[in-house]
């Protein structure tokens, strides 16, 4: 009996969601909202990307860098908005064990990607301001290839490690997660096993690997910067910000959106709903934003997306 109660336990999670919604109004406003959001971030990235492969003068590192953030813009929600579209319409509020602890790996996975993009970004942009003359043969498509590939490599191996662990906890009670997805550190506090040490080593280890990305990037542009001010004419200058500009803005979303849901989980006595609302944020705000930062900063972008519209639509 014992056994089938706990097998019955690790069955499913119960979504808490948002306290204060249950009535069906309040469900399809925040389901239309979620489904006219989602669908946008749809579009954009794949428009985004579209131009991209199209256009073969967007086929340079720095482009294939944004492309590869723009399909994690277009994974990221993907991995949970379905989920809380299905929640909200059906009101059914358990999800499977094994789906839960996938969700939770994906998740994991496409935001470290996003990180270490963000540090190859980084990179590249220091190269091809400060070293420009040996940028051609320093940064080559083949490179960006293999260093877009690269970040995703780890992520993955980190995602692995946590699903692995996860799934050697025993759950055996109410498993509700105060959320709309299944997110890690929620997850493994259900256990009913110690999992303190492991609390303590995740929260440092995925601390470390933030904080050394960051601190990568903010040296780098500060290098950029330094190496701007030398440049002896002002549209020079102006040249070499317009290219870091929509990425400083993008990175600046990414940790508002980690930061927010960060300290929501930390802040004693603070509304569950906040932590809630925080999560939703940093699934779509971002990746909703991200294409539109760089069509209106990026010029070869913005002329592209005119160029397609002149020839797909008004000429239609």
């Amino acid at each position: 009996m014992l056994a089938a109660m706990e097998k019955l336990n690790q069955s499913h999670f119960i979504i808490t969601g948002l306290s204060g919604l249950e009535d069906w109004a309040s469900q399809l406003s925040l389901f239309t909202f979620l489904l006219l959001v989602y669908t946008t971030v749809l579009a954009e990235s794949i428009v985004f990307i579209t131009i991209i492969i199209q256009n073969e003068l967007l086929h340079s590192p720095m482009y294939s860098f944004i492309g590869n953030l723009a399909v994690l813009d277009m994974c990221l929600p993907s991995v949970t908005v379905p989920q809380i579209l299905y929640q909200l319409l059906w009101n059914d509020k358990t999800i499977n064990f094994i789906a839960c602890i996938i969700q939770m790996g994906l998740f994991i996975c496409l935001n470290m990607t996003e990180c270490f993009t963000f540090t190859a970004m980084a990179y590249d942009r220091y190269q091809v301001i400060c070293k420009p003359l040996h940028y051609p043969t320093i940064m080559t498509n083949r490179k960006a290839t293999k260093l877009g590939v690269l970040c995703w490599v780890p992520a993955v191996v980190i995602a692995i490690i946590h699903i692995w662990t996860v799934f050697t906890l025993k759950f055996c009670g109410l498993n509700e997660i105060f959320s709309y997805y299944c997110e890690h550190m929620l997850i493994i506090k259900l256990s009913c096993t110690d999992v303190s040490a492991y609390s303590v080593f995740t929260v440092a280890f995925a601390m470390l690997i933030i904080s050394s990305a960051m601190c990568f990037i903010f040296l780098t542009y500060l290098k950029i910067l330094m190496a701007v001010n030398k440049v002896a004419s002002k549209d020079g200058r102006q040249k070499a910000f317009s290219t870091c500009v929509s990425h400083l803005i993008v990175i600046a979303l990414f940790l508002f959106g980690a930061g927010g849901v960060l300290i929501s989980s930390y802040i004693r006595n603070s509304s569950v709903n906040v932590a809630v609302i925080s999560g939703i944020f940093q699934n779509i705000f971002p990746p909703l934003m991200n294409p539109i930062i760089y069509c209106v900063k990026t010029k070869e972008i913005r002329i592209s997306l005119l160029k397609a519209i002149k020839k797909n639509v008004l000429n239609y």
